[in-house]
Parts: C-alpha cells; structure tokens; sequence
C-alpha cells in the first residue's frame, strides 16, 4: 500500500531531525560551558580592572599600608569613632583592645606547628563598663610591624596573618593581660566551638563597619586571638616584642543584634593532575538552626559576607541552596587570594534572608595541574582555607559559637559538575523532541 505523505515516514523524519538538533546543541553547550570553566579558573589574578562583585560594593575597605603613621593619626584624632558612626550614634567611643607580647624566642612554633603560632591573650574587662549593655558596630585593626627575624631582611614586617576577639564562657578564668598558647587555652577546657567571635581581620584586610542599627553585643570576658605567620627565613631563638589588637567602635544604644558565625574545612583535600576542580565548604540545614530562634517564627538574614581564602585556590563564589536542591543565590566568581578586596568584609546591599531548610556553601576553585602536591586545610604557606564568614542579625538571631562546622566540605570534579549540567539540557532536549512529535 502506498503510503501517505506526511505519515510515519515524516515522524521518523522527523524525530530523527529532532534528535541530531538535540545532540549538537548538547555537545555545544558541553563544550562551551567546559572552557568558560577552564577560563575562570585561569582568569589572570593581576586582573584589577574587573569591578568589585557584589561583595565588595558597599564595605568601607580603607587599609593603613604604613601602621606606624596609622597609630600616629589615631593619636591626633583621640580615639573618635568614624564620622558616618558619629552620625549614627552620638554616644560611639572606642575600645583599644591590645595584645602585649614578646614572640621568637619562648614563643615559638614546634616542628609541628611549622611556620606558624596560636597566642590568645585575656583582655582586661574592666574596660568593658556594663558589657551587658554594649554593642559593638566596627572595628579597625591596629597591626605593629616588628624588625626581621631574617638574617638577610632589615626592614620591619607584619608577623599577624589573622586575629579574632573571642567572647569565652565566664565559668572560665583567664589571667588578664596574660597570653597564653593554644595547648595552655584547651588545657583549660576551653574549646573552639563555644568562642562567639566579636571581631575579625584577615592579612591585608581593612577596617569594618556594620549596617545601621545592628551591633554585636559584647561579653564580660573576651579574649584576643593572634596567628602569628613567621616567614621561613625567620631565625628563632631571640624576643621580639609584639602589639597588635583592635580599636573596637562600641555604643550603648540599643541595636538589632548581629553575630559572626562561619564554617572551616579541616578535610580539605584537593590532589594535583585532576584538571579544573572545586572544594565547597558547607553549613548544613542542620548545623544552620544553631543560630537561629526557632521559636521567635522568624530567620534572621545575611548581613555581610568575607569568603576567606589564602593564595592557592584562583576564584570563590558563594550560594545559598534551598532545601529542594535548587539555588536560592549564587554569587558572582570573584578572584582569590590576598588584597584589600579579597579579605575585607563585606556589607550586602540587598540583604538574603534566611528560611529553614536551606545550606550556605562557599566554592573555592583550583586548576590542579598547576599544583605539585596536595594542598590541605592549614595555617602555613602552600596550606589552603575555604571559609566563609558571615554577619547574621535580626530579632531571629540566636547567640551562640561562632564555628557551625568544620569538616563538612566536599570536592567537586569538572565533569560531574558538567555532567548533572548536561543532564539538565538533556531533559530539555527530550522534552522538546516530545514537543515535535505531538
């Protein structure tokens, strides 16, 4: 029998067509999206000619680079709060809040420890009048240079690569102005997990101010933590005196409170030869309801963002997942690394709010064929960090430890990313082939 034009033969026809179109345009997207991958993983780190992403819009990121004309213009200026702060309450002071020690001699790394040392030293309270009625609403890092430990070096340097103020429970009791190792601080029982962080800076960081009407609420008992990162030419054996701390903006008026909260990656573990890979560092669901009141019947929302890196990873981006899988936010890929950018905090201009269910994830990115040997978490040169810090606030804040995880982080491969992208536009193809045969 002859057949009919326009019957089976043009629906072969057809979905043959169909599928061809379908393959192509998967193995082009397949391709396009692995070198805009590769691409931005290679994006040239000197590149300073990008605009700042959405979390270095809005933050006042200014840096002394000369910390000795910095102490000298806070002496002019006896002490004042930023003007902006001024504006916004009258009654801001500043609290210096500093840390005495000698380093390089007693105080030293082990062999352990490599190049780098954990000091912690008990601030003393009495400078903290009715803590229970304070808020903290900036900082700005006062870092002293201090003369080479290298044989070979004359100026001074920056031994400090990160500090933090830390509020620790008042069952403890630290001898004030005493610094003490991180050994002789967990010999005390005292432990990461329950320091609610006050203050933070990060090596080339700047100063911070938080969004109007939010601050974080002092403690009667707080400490200051120092990383001391001595460079590998440092010859040991000798002191070198040391200060270094915050010059904290505080108010009495009451605020909406804010809190510091963040996640580490202690598993980290990203092997050379692997091409384009990413690790992503994550607050679970779960480890989330830590800081939220549950009870209140409101989340609270994200304030500020820092995604910490040192110089191994080449870009980062953050996302907030829904507790469907699907993407709430994604950031923009911005570049990793040290500069007054990349380490400063930063305030959002359209706030996230929080909803039960969701996960936080910083994506840090490498391209592990440049790499020699494995990089892992650590504090030491060729050690990496993929840890974000955030600022919450809000009435469904909940105070508590800053630390909400430190072992939950995963490594994601190039093709497995491709591959569940790829399988997305296949379910798109599929569906539009179903299109052509109805």
């Amino acid at each position: 029998m002859q057949r009919k034009a326009g019957g089976n033969g043009g629906n072969l026809c057809l979905r043959f067509c169909a599928t061809c179109a379908a393959g192509v345009i998967i193995c082009s997207l397949g391709s396009l999206g692995y070198c805009l991958w590769v691409d931005e993983l290679r994006e040239s780190s000197d590149d300073f000619g990008v605009p700042a992403s959405f979390l270095q819009m809005s933050v006042d990121i200014k840096r002394n680079v000369q910390p000795h004309q910095a102490q000298g213009q806070r002496a002019a200026e006896g002490g004042r709060c930023p003007e902006q702060l001024l504006k916004w309450y009258p009654d801001c002071r500043v609290l210096s809040s500093r840390a005495n020690f000698q380093v390089g001699g007693t105080l030293r790394p082990s062999l352990e420890q490599k190049q780098s040392l954990l000091l912690y030293t008990a601030l003393d309270s009495s400078m903290f009048s009715a803590p229970e009625d304070m808020f903290i609403v900036g900082w700005d890092p006062v870092i002293e240079e201090v003369p080479s430990g290298c044989a070979e070096h004359t100026t001074k340097v920056s031994l400090v690569h990160h500090m933090n103020i830390y509020a620790y429970p008042n069952e403890v009791s630290l001898e004030l102005g005493k610094t003490y190792s991180k050994a002789e601080v967990e010999s005390l029982h005292l432990q990461e997990s329950s320091f609610r962080m006050l203050a933070s800076h990060d090596k080339m960081a700047g100063k911070y101010t938080l969004p109007k009407s939010y601050g974080i609420p002092l403690s009667e008992k707080a400490m200051v933590e120092h990383h001391i990162l001595f460079p590998k030419c440092w010859v040991f054996g000798h002191d070198v005196p040391h200060a270094s701390g915050f010059d904290l903006y505080v108010t009495m008026r009451r605020m909406r409170p804010a809190a510091l909260v963040g996640a580490l990656n202690f598993n980290m573990d990203v092997r050379p030869l692997h091409g384009p890979v990413e690790w992503v560092t994550r607050i679970s669901a779960d480890n989330l309801l830590g800081v939220v009141r549950t009870k209140a019947g409101e989340w609270p929302e994200i304030l500020a963002v820092h995604l910490h890196t040192h110089d191994v990873a080449n870009t980062k981006y953050f996302e907030v997942r829904n507790a469907d899988g699907s993407v709430a936010f994604r950031s923009k890929s911005e570049k990793a690394g040290y500069g007054l950018k990349e380490q400063s905090f930063s305030n959002l201009k359209d706030r996230l709010k929080l909803r039960a269910g969701q996960q936080l994830m910083q994506h840090c990115l490498f391209d592990s064929d440049h790499l020699s040997e494995p990089v892992r978490y650590g504090l030491n040169p060729g050690e990496e960090m993929c840890a974000p810090l955030l600022i919450l606030g809000g009435a469904g804040l909940r105070l508590g430890g800053t630390i909400l995880s430190s072992d939950d982080g995963f490594l994601l491969q190039v093709h497995r990313r491709l591959r569940a992208w790829l399988q997305d536009v296949l379910h798109d193809a599929r569906r539009l082939v179903e299109e052509f045969r109805g």
